[in-house]
């Protein structure tokens, strides 16, 4: 063959060899782009919450700058100013927050390339002097006494003086988990607070948030004890449990966790297995294993004629008892566990004869 040809031919077949490198270089993963980065994203909200009774702080995911007379406080009343330092942004508060009060913070930051985000958060007001509490009676159910009648509640015993505004409740069952969070109400070491969890609607269903405490009726409602009433859902009748935190998002201080006895061993992959082993976790409940069973919740015999009393301090099964048919006792200190109520009666019958 000439070997003019072959030379034409080879240099043919080169050509789209060059074509495609040269695309190549062109191509978006190529090392040297032929356009600059632009940053078009906005800065992105981390965490932000109360500090301080009149402080509060945001962390955004770069460098901010606050946009001035960005800041808006509802309810009004309190006026507040605000500073960026890196990615953090503090605000300060003219007064003290009002504890347990609902708030809601807005503003708008930019990053260092003009790109804005605009926030608002809902926070409850920071509480400096919350009290210390514990759970000490339970009835899960609604009875079907007409003289006697009784509802769901739960009922706490203040053990230090303070305001309760923030505290949270929360509640579950397999399948739902509810809150409640406390209004600002000051309390004394002593007293107690039934929360009422399954309210019939009526007028005299009132919420005492002041200091008379004999302002509220309806089925349960108590004369020393304090009273407030929640609709939004029923304890679990059988098998749930609950937490108390100091504050929303707070650690647990005090658990409750209950079982019908007909329940043993492996617990289920629901709501009430990851609240149970949040309580483990934080030591308000303890579990026998690494994983709550069954067998560590206070099991029991379901039934609403008996409420679920406290008659120690330790957390755990081993501090709470089953009340005697009709022994609820919302609002006042529980009577003795039914096996200290016998001994007595026997130690009487004794001494009279």
């Amino acid at each position: 063959m000439d070997a003019s040809i072959t030379e034409r031919r080879l240099a043919s077949l080169a050509l789209p060899l060059t074509i495609a490198a040269a695309l190549a270089a062109c191509s978006p993963d190529s090392v040297a782009p032929l356009t600059p980065v632009v940053d078009l994203r906005p800065p992105e909200l981390l965490e932000a919450g109360p500090s301080g009774a009149r402080s509060f702080a945001a962390r955004f995911d770069e460098a901010v700058a606050l946009v001035p007379d960005s800041l808006g406080l509802e309810p009004e009343g309190i006026a507040v100013q605000g500073a960026a330092s890196g990615s953090e942004l503090t605000v300060a508060f003219e007064a003290d927050q009002s504890p347990g009060l609902d708030y809601r913070l807005s503003g708008e930051v930019d990053d260092s390339r003009g790109n804005r985000t605009r926030f608002l958060v809902r926070f409850s007001g920071w509480n400096e002097n919350p009290p210390a509490m514990r759970i000490s009676e339970v009835q899960t159910g609604k009875n079907g006494s007409q003289t006697r009648p009784h509802r769901d509640y739960v009922e706490m015993e203040v053990l230090k003086d303070g305001n309760i505004g923030g505290e949270e409740l929360a509640w579950t069952s397999s399948v739902k988990t509810m809150t409640y969070r406390f209004p600002g109400i000051e309390v004394e070491a002593g007293d107690f607070i039934v929360l009422h969890l399954a309210p019939e609607g009526i007028e005299a269903e009132v919420d005492e948030l002041g200091a008379d405490t004999t302002v509220s009726g309806g089925i349960d409602a108590t004369v020393d004890g304090r009273d407030l009433w929640s609709g939004a859902l029923a304890l679990p009748d059988e098998s749930g449990a609950m937490s108390l935190r100091s504050r929303p998002g707070g650690p647990v201080v005090e658990g409750f966790f209950y079982a019908s006895d007909e329940k043993s061993g492996a617990m289920g992959d629901d709501k009430l297995a990851a609240f149970a082993s949040d309580l483990a976790r934080s030591g308000a409940w303890p579990a026998a294993g690494q994983a709550p069973t069954w067998d560590d919740a206070f099991k029991w015999k379901p039934s609403s004629a008996r409420s679920i009393s406290r008659c120690a301090a330790a957390a755990g099964a081993a501090s709470w008892y089953v009340t005697l048919a009709g022994g609820q006792s919302p609002g006042a200190v529980n009577p003795p566990p039914p096996s200290v109520q016998a001994l007595a009666l026997k130690r009487s019958v004794k001494s009279k004869r």
